[in-house]
């Protein structure tokens, strides 16, 4: 098999199907297997897909592992050369597998990854400055975006940026597509549409479980770099995000998930200045939101979940982090090469 192509799905089957025909319709010069994952499935979901798609490999998951456990199990139950991911709320682009293999061939074994394009659904206005929305989608450079009828295409992301707080953010996030691209440096892929090589996800450990979701595509991406390996990016490779239809976009659990896995991300894999600069403003962060709860980013009882979570979570990054066996200076280089 040259390519598994793996979905993970949690109670979601019409944009899982979505997705699963997508790909099914592509054309592509190579074998592709496709692997769906079924967070906790139940015996009525299960049957269906199989009825419904008899070819592909279903893995009924019972428990909810999450977006990075669920990549494990697709990972274990497939047998390609190449693993491609796409997020079930996403749909391939008619010539999304040729050109994502295509780049990936052509930068040969040294490339461990290509990040595909990903362009959000539906159409965006800017919002007027004076008017806010809880819908609105916000740039990095302060502009919000609105849904509407008719507007502009904007991108989702074209890959993973790593800033020096730690953060991992979509490169070029709500840029209109017929602008220029954001010039900051590539640090990884995003798990929602990316091609890898299934021996260099192996030699650096595979996706930490542990992480549940977000931050789990940073974690590989950042030991890849570690290795020595390339990340590129397809431009031509596109899927069609529905955004945050799997999960939100900004509720309690994405921001929980962000800052807990961010905090054990960078502890496995940061230099020792990064380490403490985050750790440093976590606790800063933490700080804040218990003296102005109103402006918070975690409430109370959030915290005191981290808190109590922190030392197992701190413990496993640490033991992988000497296990992985990279020295303080690699850790630097790759930082000062690569974060934005």
């Amino acid at each position: 098999m040259d390519l598994s192509v793996i979905i993970v799905d949690w109670h979601q089957p019409d944009l899982t199907r979505r997705a699963i025909d997508s790909v099914l319709s592509q054309r592509v010069d190579a074998s592709v297997e496709v692997v769906l994952v079924v967070n906790e499935a139940d015996d009525a979901t299960v049957d269906a897909y199989r009825a419904e798609y008899p070819d592909v490999v279903l893995v009924a998951e019972p428990t909810n592992a999450g977006f990075a456990g669920g990549v494990e199990r697709g990972i274990a139950a497939s047998s390609g050369a190449v693993l491609v991911l796409v997020n079930n709320d996403a749909v391939a682009d008619h010539g999304f597998l040729d050109r994502g293999l295509a780049v990936l061939a052509a930068g040969g074994p040294g490339v461990a990854v290509v990040a595909a394009t990903a362009v959000l659904e539906g159409r965006f206005v800017a919002a007027p400055s004076d008017s806010r929305a809880p819908d609105d989608l916000v740039a990095g450079d302060g502009r919000r975006w609105r849904r509407a009828e008719v507007g502009q295409t904007l991108v989702n992301g074209t890959g993973v940026v790593l800033d020096r707080s730690g953060n991992g953010r979509d490169r070029d996030w709500l840029r209109p597509i017929d602008d220029a691209p954001e010039s900051a440096p590539l640090f990884g892929f995003s798990g929602g549409a990316a091609f890898l090589r299934r021996a260099a996800v192996a030699e650096v450990g595979g996706f930490d479980p542990t992480l549940f979701m977000y931050y789990e595509d940073l974690d590989v991406a950042w030991r890849l770099r570690l290795a020595g390996y390339e990340i590129r990016h397809a431009p031509d490779a596109v899927v069609v995000h529905r955004h945050a239809a799997s999960s939100g976009s900004n509720g309690p659990l994405v921001r929980y998930q962000s800052m807990r896995n961010r905090l054990a991300v960078v502890v496995r894999n940061g230099s020792p200045a990064l380490v403490t600069r985050v750790v440093f403003r976590t606790l800063v962060r933490m700080v804040r939101d218990l003296a102005q709860p109103r402006r918070a980013q975690l409430a109370p009882a959030a915290w005191r979940r981290l808190v109590l979570e922190a030392p197992a979570v701190l413990r496993h990054a640490r033991r992988a982090r000497r296990d992985d066996g990279h020295d303080a200076a690699a850790r630097r280089r790759v930082e000062t090469l690569l974060a934005g």
